[in-house]
Parts: C-alpha cells; structure tokens; sequence
C-alpha cells in the first residue's frame, strides 16, 4: 500500500486550482491563469487584493515556485513611455503586500512576442522535477512545512517536502513523508526535525539525513547500495542504517533513545567520531545521554495481544483490554478515524491492562491499538490494529 501511494503522489502534476476572488487560479506549464484579468488599478480594489492574495496561498501551497514575475504585455509605445513597466512593477509590489517574499517576485515590461496577448502575464520558474525527492503522503493535526520557524505553512498531503526545510507537528498530530525510493518517514506528536540531506539519485547513492531537534520520528528504510546512507541525527547521536525500521527521539534531559523494529541500527557519537558505533538488533533499544555515551541495547517490550474489543459496538463502559506484556510498566492506548492514526487521534497512558476510555468517544467508526512501554521509556511494536463503533451516547 505504502509503496502505491508513493507512485501515485509522483505522478502528481503540477496543478493547483482554487475558486476565488480571481475567478479560478491555474498553475501550470510556468504560467499562472486566472478567470479575470490583472491590471493595475483592479489590484487597489477590495477584490483585486483578495485575489492577490489567493494567488500567494496557491504558490505557497505549489511550494516549488522559485520565482514569479509579472510581465506586462503592452504596445511598443507604453513600453518606450514606461507605461508598463511601471504597471508590472505596481503590480509585483501589490504582490509583496498580499505575501510574496520580496526576493522572488519581479516586475518587467518585455517586447511581445508574435503570440503574445496584450495584459498582465504571471510566469514562474520552479524547481526542476526531479529534484522532488520526498512528498506528504498523509497529515493530521496541527502539522506544518517551512524553510524556518518564521515561514513555517500547513502542511497537505501530496506537499513536496524539500531540503532544509523543517517539519513541525502539534499534540496529538503526525505526518507521514513517503520517500522516492519507497522510504517512509513518520514525525511524531510535538516533534521538528530538518530535512538536512535529501539526495536520491535514480540509479545510484542514496544520501539522506534527518536532524531531530524535538520530540522524535519513525523510519522505515528501503534497501540500498551499500555506499547509501540513511542517518537520524540529533546534538549527540546518529543512527545509521541502509535498509530497516526504527524509532528515533531526543529526549528532555538532551539525550536521545533508539529503538530498533527491524533490521539493525548502528548508533555512534555525534560528540565523538572516533568512538566505535554500537550494533542495536531488532526487539531491542539503547539511550545516549547528553555526553554521548551509550548504554548497553536492552530488549523492547514485546507487542501486546488484544482481547476486545476486536470488532463491533464498543461496550457500554467504554473498555479496552489486553494482555499483560512481560517487562511492560505502561501502556499507550490510541485511537483515531484512520487505521494510520492521523484522523482525530487522541491517547491515553494507563498501568493496567484495561482501560475505560475516561470522556465520550464521538459517533462513528474507530481504530485502536496499545503499546507496551517499559520502566525505562523504551516500547516495542504497538498491537494489531482493530476497528469499532460507537453511537456517542
């Protein structure tokens, strides 16, 4: 499934359409269309700066758009007068008003071509396609996308996400980021990482790297060559792995946990590179503190097993149970509308093997699973997922 969704999200073309106070806007092919046309005294009416300002949120929802310009298209007398050039520049500035950075919009009054007609054009030039390496496959919550805190938007599933940028999620949300290659990336809740190294070459040497600043990320890494590099990083350590599953997190006190789902993770020194990188197997985790130092790989929890509810109506009292894991001191019990747990997610931390959800659970169809976590923070795989349904009341 995973590795569907990530051909079709490739296949995206680059399209974006809104109805809006310009009557429609069009991106594609370097020019944007729109269902009425620009001039120059339109842009100081009430609806001219709404439509401005909506063709700004569909480029940043295109987010490859490296620059805009607007071209005023004018005869060879208004060009020689500067008539138009002073209107594209109007036009452009009007532009940085409704949010355009000013470094990437520009006013110009060219010689018209034979096919050219005389108005107001919008051209852009955009990042190569092939330089989309990594898109949001799916988002919940409060999740956003930007080249800094400051810049930061809401992040849409099919988004590109490119190099450098950061991606921050809220309580309660994540977002899932499907990779090239067939790679998948999850941030989890109150995290924000950056995208530092984005490289996968067709044919050749995957190079990719994420920077954990908070909070903490799953990665599911597909084989590669053995020259391929896939790290998470953070201030005081970095895994490394070429093909596998894992969990990487910074913790409160400045150091990070790994746990390894499947595969083997190696986890070496950000503060020292000379220090020997430790193996941590599949079943097991290990913590690095804040000098860098690791602690010996101690095995997760195992996934516990759950006995209801499986399917069907949700009971009266509201409960889920399970059987107790070995070495478990706490449990994680999620529910959301999705089986991917996106959609409304919500959870709860409980000691026992059962809980009575504590508020009432909307009407509808839910999925649920629970999680195991030991005395030291460390969890293993989450239970199976199963569905149910409740009235509400």
């Amino acid at each position: 499934m995973k590795k569907i969704l990530a051909a079709v999200l490739a296949l995206l073309p680059s399209l974006s359409y809104a109805a809006d106070k310009c009557g429609g806007v069009k991106l594609e092919a370097a020019r944007i269309t729109l269902g009425k046309p620009l001039t120059e005294a339109w842009v100081k009416t009430a609806d001219g700066k709404a439509c401005l300002t909506d063709i700004v949120k569909e480029i940043e929802r295109h987010r490859l758009v490296r620059a805009l310009t607007v071209a005023a298209i004018v005869s060879d007398a208004d060009r020689a007068s500067g008539k138009g050039l002073n209107a594209a520049k109007a036009i452009a500035s009007a532009l940085i008003d409704a949010g355009m950075p000013k470094n990437r919009v520009f006013g110009l009054a060219p010689a018209p071509q034979r096919t050219d007609e005389l108005g107001i054009s919008l051209r852009y030039v955009e990042r190569a396609p092939e330089d989309v390496v990594a898109r949001v496959a799916a988002a919940g919550g409060s999740v956003f996308l930007g080249a800094d805190e400051a810049s930061l938007k809401p992040a849409e599933p099919g988004m590109p996400v490119l190099v450098n940028e950061l991606v921050k999620t809220g309580p309660n949300a994540r977002i899932t980021i499907h990779l090239k290659d067939g790679s998948s990336l999850e941030v989890k809740p109150e995290s924000l990482v950056k995208m530092a190294t984005l490289a996968l070459p067709s044919g050749g040497d995957r190079q990719v790297k994420i920077e954990v600043l908070s909070g903490g990320i799953t990665a599911d890494v597909r084989k590669a060559t053995q020259q391929s590099k896939f790290e998470a990083s953070s201030r005081v350590a970095v895994a490394s792995v070429r093909g596998t599953q894992f969990r990487f997190g910074v913790e409160e006190n400045g150091g990070a946990r790994l746990e390894t789902l499947e595969g083997v993770v190696a986890v070496s020194s950000a503060n020292d590179p000379a220090a020997a990188p430790i193996e941590v197997t599949a079943g097991h985790g290990t913590t690095v503190n804040s000098s860098g130092q690791a602690s010996p790989p101690s095995e997760l929890p195992a996934a516990p097993r759950v006995t209801g509810p499986l399917k069907g109506a949700l009971g009266a009292d509201a409960r889920f149970e399970w059987q107790s894991v070995n070495g478990a001191a706490t449990y994680k019990v999620e529910l959301a509308r999705d089986a991917d747990f996106l959609i409304e997610a919500r959870s709860v931390n409980v000691v026992e093997a059962t809980l009575s959800w504590p508020e009432q659970i909307p009407a509808g169809k839910w999925f649920w699973r629970v999680t195991g976590f030991d005395a030291q923070g460390f969890s293993g795989q989450p239970s199976k997922v199963y569905a149910f349904t409740t009235t509400g009341k």
